[in-house]
C-alpha cells in the first residue's frame, strides 16, 4: 500500500516505536547491533511486533549506524 506522508499526518497522529538498542541488550546482543538482523532475525521481529502490539503506527529498521566503516569492523562489508 502506497502511503502519503504528509497527507497521512494531516488525518492522525503517527507514533513511532522505541529505543531498539536497549531491547537488544536484553536480548543478549553484546556487540554489532545490526548484526542481529543476521544472527537473530526472529528476535529483531519480536522486538518490532511488540512495538507495533503497544500501538506504534511507525516502526525503524534496526539499522542505526549501518554503515561500511563499522559493519567492516565485523567482518559484514
Amino acid at each position: 500500500k502506497n502511503l502519503n506522508l504528509l497527507e497521512t499526518l494531516k488525518n492522525r497522529i503517527l507514533v513511532a516505536d522505541g529505543a531498539m538498542g536497549t531491547l537488544l541488550y536484553a536480548y543478549g546482543a553484546d556487540t554489532c547491533y545490526e548484526s542481529f538482523n543476521l544472527s537473530h532475525p526472529e528476535d529483531i521481529h519480536a522486538i518490532h511486533r511488540a512495538y507495533i502490539e503497544a500501538g506504534a503506527s511507525v516502526i525503524q529498521t534496526n539499522t542505526y549506524s549501518a554503515n561500511y566503516i563499522k559493519l567492516a569492523q565485523y567482518g559484514l562489508e
